[in-house]
């Protein structure tokens, strides 16, 4: 008898690649937080350890997806990556001025969970 895949199947991936990678995003910010709290001019710093938490939460987030999926590694990454980055866009637009960075962080995030996404599929690979 086939056992039938739950529609769930399909957004697992995703879901949990996008959870992972918040986790990472979190991890990644609070060491960058406290060295943020002992610099004087932390103000212009505190963008970039956005930006490297960003990368590396996408980065996370599309390789729990690629190696879960264990297909279409681009794909499943670039898509992760766009779940992965609505939210904080969303929140970006709600409380602060978005300015012309926005979009190149976001498609910094994408890349990088597309990147992500390959390097799970690849991963998969050799534990067979």
């Amino acid at each position: 008898m086939m056992r039938r895949k739950k529609r769930n199947d399909r957004l697992k991936p995703y879901l949990l690649g996008t959870l992972f990678g918040y986790a990472a995003m979190v991890l990644t910010v609070l060491p960058a937080a406290l060295i943020l709290s002992l610099m004087k001019n932390a103000g212009k710093a505190a963008g970039a350890a956005a930006v490297v938490a960003m990368m590396a939460g996408g980065f996370i987030c599309g390789k729990t997806a690629g190696f879960i999926r264990q297909r279409d590694g681009l794909k499943t990454g670039f898509l992760c990556g766009v779940l992965f980055s609505v939210p904080l866009i969303l929140l970006t637009l709600i409380f602060s001025e978005a300015d012309g960075t926005l979009i190149l962080k976001a498609a910094l995030c994408m890349s990088f969970a597309a990147v992500g996404g390959v390097s799970g599929v690849n991963s998969g690979e050799n534990k067979q």
